[in-house]
């Protein structure tokens, strides 16, 4: 008795726990045809906003067809794709236009927002295909920031709804996209995933689970006959009920023997190469004894195999990697020596230029580049196994100090460039915009603060707090920024920029109560 109460138990048990699978099988089907048509719509959209940022369909343009033609061959859902004037005319389509121009008095045109987001419209039936489609538009907008029209196109929902049929792995299944205004409040909402149970003109019963597409607008339904998704259930009720039964006239005759001779034994035995295996070690190919099961004789040796394929491929990767160091270090000598060419071009083309005038926007460009060239001889040179993952700031500091020195020989006698930094590992992502800020900063700092044959200071440092937050300044003791003039030039837009690239904001301020600071502060994560 109580095995059979327990039997009875299992087989209504099986049954909440069927219709429970049913229920998610349906609602996973229908998320999966969601996901398909969204990233169908979700494409769409994306076309429609690279499209937007061509002048020549904002402009309505003789190029503009072309444009939208090349477009809507990517696109095997959409009808057609047009360029829709802020009065509802249409300026070009991919597809010529045999009704009317003017759109304006269109109950789709009235419903389409004017925004940049992605509206929706319809569905409705296409007068020039016959066939239903939605109707989805990107609101442009002027210079003056006003309405300037739309770009639409037309979602075939029938080769759509007959594309996501297709992919479908259960054919019995039905798929259909609907009106989103005709689903129920629940249904719109998708609370809880709700499964309809409805009934078809030939009296079978149908299980569908719905999703919103485009609110207001589109929906997907995916329904399954009943008698598919419940088949099984009543075989499983019944092999519930019979199949401890069975088992218990056969479980005590073939327990003792098996468990002795066909588990226990075979098993330790796997045990123990399984733990030579996790030791590191390759096991031993020892025999099996004959009256062990084939399967487990087989999973024996192939664990053999397979911890002798795994110790093969730990070889192969080990010399892979060193191949892939050497790639990586070429690659970082390449890189160097290019740049090595581009100084010697900018080199051979200032000494073209008759004038210091002429030559200075060159030596500058030439002073960034060298630091660039800098920051990849320290990455060639590091020691770091791991091939220049970081770089130290204060050799990276000091030989950008020398390197300005040599490239300003004429103002060294006048002008003193000190460099304080410590010691600190920095990240080679880092170290380009640190390079481009000081070499920028001490440029600036030699030209314009030191006018005529005025002499004095330049003072870089870079410190750090406990809280790994790393200041960063260029010190100098010149005529201050009320010397420089009331406007600030290309200087300062690229040690701004240079400041964003290191996730902080420029700063400004006075030296010794003369002199002038650029700075600059950013947060290492830790170590």
């Amino acid at each position: 008795m109580p095995v059979f109460l327990l039997s009875f138990a299992q087989a209504f048990a099986r049954l909440a726990h069927d219709r429970e699978v049913v229920q998610s099988s349906l609602t996973d089907q229908v998320s999966i045809s969601e996901e398909q048509a969204l990233h169908v719509i979700e494409t769409g959209k994306q076309a429609l906003v690279r499209l937007s940022d061509r002048l020549d369909v904002r402009q309505g343009t003789a190029t503009c067809r072309e444009t939208l033609a090349i477009a809507l061959v990517g696109m095997p859902f959409v009808s057609n794709l047009a360029r829709v004037g802020p009065k509802g005319k249409i300026l070009c389509s991919a597809h010529p236009i045999y009704v009317t121009a003017d759109v304006s008095d269109r109950t789709w045109w009235k419903e389409i927002s004017p925004g940049p987001e992605l509206s929706a419209a319809g569905p409705l039936i296409d007068r020039a295909t016959g066939q239903p489609s939605l109707i989805l538009a990107i609101g442009l907008l002027d210079q003056q920031g006003k309405p300037d029209g739309h770009i639409v196109f037309g979602l075939n929902l029938n080769r759509l709804e007959n594309d996501l049929n297709r992919r479908l792995l259960d054919r019995r299944a039905r798929l259909t996209l609907v009106d989103a205004m005709g689903l129920s409040g629940d249904a719109q909402a998708n609370a809880k995933d709700p499964i309809e149970v409805s009934r078809d003109n030939q009296r079978r019963t149908w299980s569908t689970a719905s999703r919103v597409l485009v609110p207001k607008h589109l929906a997907v339904r995916y329904a399954m006959p009943d008698e598919v998704l419940y088949a099984s259930t009543f075989f499983h009720m019944a092999t519930d009920i019979a199949l401890p039964l069975i088992a218990l006239l056969f479980a005590g005759a073939a327990t003792w023997f098996a468990l002795e001779y066909w588990a226990i034994r075979p098993i330790e035995r796997l045990r123990g190469i399984a733990k030579h295996y996790g030791a590191g070690l390759v096991p031993e190919d020892q025999l099996g004894d004959a009256f062990e099961p084939q399967e487990l004789l087989e999973l024996h040796a192939e664990m053999i195999a397979m911890a002798a394929r795994v110790d093969v491929r730990d070889r192969h990767l080990v010399q892979i990697a060193k191949q892939k160091d050497g790639l990586v270090r070429e690659l970082h000598h390449r890189v160097k020596n290019n740049i090595q060419v581009v100084l010697s071009l900018l080199s051979l083309q200032a000494r073209q230029l008759e004038t210091p005038e002429e030559r200075a926007p060159l030596e500058q460009v030439q002073a960034r580049v060298t630091a660039l060239a800098l920051v990849q001889r320290l990455i060639v040179e590091s020691d770091d196994p791991t091939h220049a993952s970081t770089i130290d700031v204060q050799i990276l500091l000091a030989d950008l100090c020398a390197q300005i020195r040599r490239s300003y020989p004429a103002q060294m006698h006048r002008i003193k460039i000190e460099c304080e930094c410590e010691p600190l590992p920095i990240a080679t992502d880092l170290a380009v915009p640190i390079s481009m800020f000081v070499v920028d900063a001490l440029t600036n700092a030699i030209i314009h603060a030191f006018p005529g044959e005025a002499t004095g200071q330049v003072h870089v440092s870079l410190t750090m707090d406990a809280h790994r937050l790393v200041n960063l300044q260029v010190c100098d003791t010149g005529i201050g920024w009320a010397g420089t003039g009331p406007k600030l030039g290309t200087g300062h837009s690229l040690l701004t920029a240079f400041g964003r690239q290191l996730g902080s904001k420029l700063t400004l301020s006075d030296f010794n109560g003369g002199g002038s600071c650029v700075g600059v502060s950013f947060s290492l994560p830790a170590p």
